[in-house]
């Protein structure tokens, strides 16, 4: 008996039974040396290497795109936030880019249709719409959405469309005051057609309006059915302005820099306000950065002219001024007589006999 108690003691490790189990550091153990070596080892078969070498780089390669991913869906998630912060046109511009890097991606796309369309960029919605959602699958409810986005759209290029009929058929002969009555009266009649995007006739029958009333009329017509026109808004702030009422003209201009902080209008209107209020450094911002988001934009070089002239930066008015003439929009003569002297700012920026 003892014989076989000293042999099952030899041969116990209970996997290779040929070497006694190692108890040094685990006295219930049940392995000897060699065995719980390979036990902790964990060999793997080699039929499963090129499935470890698959995962393997699945998930390095996952890794690699996670940051991207990441990014991007929150560019998606925070697109309304950044647009409450003003930056409309950054946020839309890094949605278009996330949708390009992943262009089977249906929410990415509709997101970027519908901030368009509800931001009032209509032109940049049918782009977006033309490019990244045609054949692709929708639900119903978004399927609704969209032909809801199109139908606008359509309405809107339409009126577009008759708008620049009306135009061609006045020749360049004609004088300007029966030109605006027949323009006026062409849109009068494209008020009444419920297929036209009224928004766009009441903003173009305010330019034709020598009334001021009924000038801002048109434009808060404009404003209530398209709340994000920045056009209109810049409008309205500006002949507000004109008629003393800087207030009123400072809220139409923080109304739209509240979606868009570089928007080249609404900058150039709050330049004016600070130039009025005698905060200098404070206008010239406002002027630089209305000039770097659109130079072209309504009178944006006329104001970074009287800017950098009442900041007595000689050098760049002077610089700005040989730039209208090269454009074609040299100073004009109220202009020049503001630079000269012989007009105020006020003067010069606000009709005193509205007042």
């Amino acid at each position: 008996m003892e014989e076989q108690h000293v042999f099952d003691e030899l041969c116990s490790c209970s996997m290779c039974h040929q070497a006694p189990a190692d108890r040094t550091e685990n006295p219930n153990s049940r392995l000897c040396k060699r065995c719980r070596e390979q036990a902790i080892r964990y060999p793997l078969p080699r039929i499963f290497l090129p499935v470890a070498l698959a995962v393997l780089a699945l998930t390095l390669f996952a890794y690699t795109q996670m940051p991207k991913s990441l990014a991007d869906y929150r560019i998606y998630a925070t697109a309304e936030k950044r647009i409450e912060q003003g930056m409309l046109y950054d946020t839309l511009s890094q949605l278009e880019q996330a949708t390009q890097r992943h262009p089977d991606s249906t929410d990415l796309s509709v997101r970027l249709v519908t901030l368009s369309m509800d931001y009032g960029r209509y032109d940049y919605a049918a782009y977006c719409m033309n490019t990244y959602l045609v054949g692709k699958s929708l639900s119903d409810t978004v399927y609704g959405d969209m032909i809801h986005y199109q139908n606008i759209l359509n309405s809107y290029y339409d009126t577009l469309d008759e708008l620049q009929s009306i135009f061609d058929q006045l020749s360049e002969d004609t004088d300007q005051e029966p030109a605006a009555a027949i323009i006026k009266e062409k849109l009068k009649e494209l008020e009444k057609n419920p297929q036209m995007y009224q928004p766009l006739i009441w903003y173009y029958l305010a330019q034709f309006s020598e009334d001021p009333e009924e000038y801002k009329t048109y434009l808060l017509q404009c404003l209530e059915k398209n709340p994000m026109d920045f056009t209109a808004m810049a409008d309205l702030g500006t002949r507000l302005r004109r008629e003393g009422d800087l207030d009123g003209a400072r809220s139409y201009y923080e109304q739209v820099l509240h979606y868009e902080k570089e928007e080249a209008l609404a900058c150039r209107g709050m330049a004016i306000l600070c130039l009025l209020d005698g905060k200098m450094e404070e206008a010239l911002t406002f002027a630089r950065t209305a000039y770097e988001s659109d130079p072209d934009a309504v009178y944006v070089r006329d104001t970074c002219l009287i800017t950098f002239f009442e900041n007595g930066m000689t050098k760049e008015a002077e610089q700005m001024k040989q730039e209208m003439q090269e454009v074609g929009t040299p100073a004009e003569e109220d202009t020049e007589a503001l630079l000269n002297g012989e007009i105020t700012l006020r003067e010069y920026y606000i009709e005193e006999d509205a007042l």
